[in-house]
């Protein structure tokens, strides 16, 4: 008689710690990974579905569509930097465009000057809103108030057919216009030059501290995949009559977010404050103003996406910044990376989580299927991004850990 052996089966306390452990690891990798890892299935999915969905066309259709969105998701992403939330931006991002409109269609003022009032009053709004959050009201309620009031005060600003044209104005030109092919491949190539330049110097400074690597990792590498995806980038979307000028306005704030979030001491503080108030507030960090410059910085976001939609859309409208853009804003912002906890994230999360939101968005309506389909997906990925944030950010699965 033969008798089976069965290997020694681990403790539940030891099961838990290796559990553990590898979520500890989880914690320590980049949060953008998960999300390509999510745009990389999504994307397949919809492919085996619709050849269509990976054409040059569709993938233009589709960056556009986002635009909005991660304009305004990158507003969203700052003031979750600093732990507090935000629901009225969509409509706040309506309201300026109703006023870039009525001062550039409604009294023939220049362009310029519209956008200045639209970003001015948009750092108003949101100003206003910092010093009550400040004041001890939380934000959830401030601005869900705040979203109401927007909403009414949208009605006011409109006309009274509710509807401003900007087809043919200046204000259209944002939408309108595109870079040619060979300048917008110029650029690329500045801005690959510009990222390998930055990996050189990067690589400099902890080669003098004893911490850098390999040149081939820590420049060569990167610098080629900075290369090739920029590329990659101007030949899909300069396919048809050039690179469209949203992409460039997006690509120009998601720079100069990620400038001020990683190579200042406003971006230091930044996730000083949202990682521990009451620390930040020990080491001399002024943590009212921090949130008041987030709370500034996504009034000029909103007041930029509302007049990018407006443009795109060809009018303002009483439905301007309503429907789904906060929810899929917010849902851009933790999805693709930041934190609902505060002190986690980065300003490209609201591109990575954008191009997730917009391709859910963008094969529902390529495939024909109801509007229910989108928002369960959307709900599921929001859902699941929390989830992991939690995970990730507790650091371990384990009762009582942190």
């Amino acid at each position: 008689m033969t008798t089976s052996t069965r290997p020694p089966v681990a403790p539940a306390a030891e099961r838990r710690t290796v559990v553990g452990h590898a979520i500890e690891r989880a914690a320590r990798m980049p949060r953008s990974i998960p999300v390509l890892v999510t745009l990389a299935l999504i994307w397949a999915v919809f492919y085996s579905q619709s050849p269509f969905y990976l054409s040059f066309g569709n993938l233009t259709n589709l960056t556009l569509q986002i635009v909005t969105t991660a304009i305004l998701s990158l507003g969203v992403v700052f003031v979750l930097l600093v732990g507090e939330i935000d629901l009225s931006s969509a409509a706040l991002s309506g309201v300026c465009a109703a006023v870039a409109g009525t001062v550039v269609v409604t009294h023939g003022l220049p362009l310029a000057v519209g956008i200045a009032t639209a970003v001015v009053l948009g750092m108003v709004v949101t100003f206003v809103e910092a010093q009550v959050i400040i004041f001890g009201v939380p934000s959830l309620i401030v601005t869900l108030g705040g979203m109401v009031i927007l909403q009414g005060l949208l009605l006011v600003v409109l006309p009274e057919e509710f509807t401003i044209s900007i087809a043919g104005t200046p204000l259209a030109s944002l939408a309108l216009t595109a870079v040619p092919a060979g300048a917008s491949f110029a650029l690329a190539a500045v801005g690959a030059l510009a990222f390998a330049g930055y990996r050189t110097l990067l690589h400099r400074e902890r080669t003098s501290t004893g911490s850098g690597g390999s040149v081939l990792r820590s420049v060569a590498a990167p610098s080629v995949a900075a290369a090739v995806g920029l590329f990659a980038v101007v030949f899909v979307l300069s396919r048809q009559r050039g690179l469209p000028l949203p992409v460039l306005i997006l690509a120009g704030m998601l720079l100069v977010a990620w400038y001020w979030t990683t190579q200042t001491r406003y971006g230091t503080h930044l996730y000083a404050v949202g990682g521990d108030r009451e620390a930040a507030q020990r080491a001399g960090i002024p943590v009212r103003r921090m949130v008041m410059y987030s709370f500034l910085v996504l009034g000029a976001c909103a007041a930029v996406a509302g007049m990018v939609d407006s443009s795109r859309q060809r009018g303002v409208s009483a439905t301007s910044g309503g429907g789904p853009l906060m929810l899929n804003a917010i849902a851009a912002a933790v999805g693709g990376g930041t934190s609902l906890f505060g002190g986690r994230g980065s300003v490209w999360s609201a591109l990575l989580g954008s191009l997730v939101i917009g391709s859910i968005s963008n094969g529902v309506q390529l495939l024909g299927l109801s509007t229910e389909v989108q928002f369960f997906a959307t709900g599921v990925v929001l859902v699941l991004a929390v989830a992991v944030d939690v995970v990730l950010s507790r650091g371990s699965l384990l009762p009582g850990r942190r």
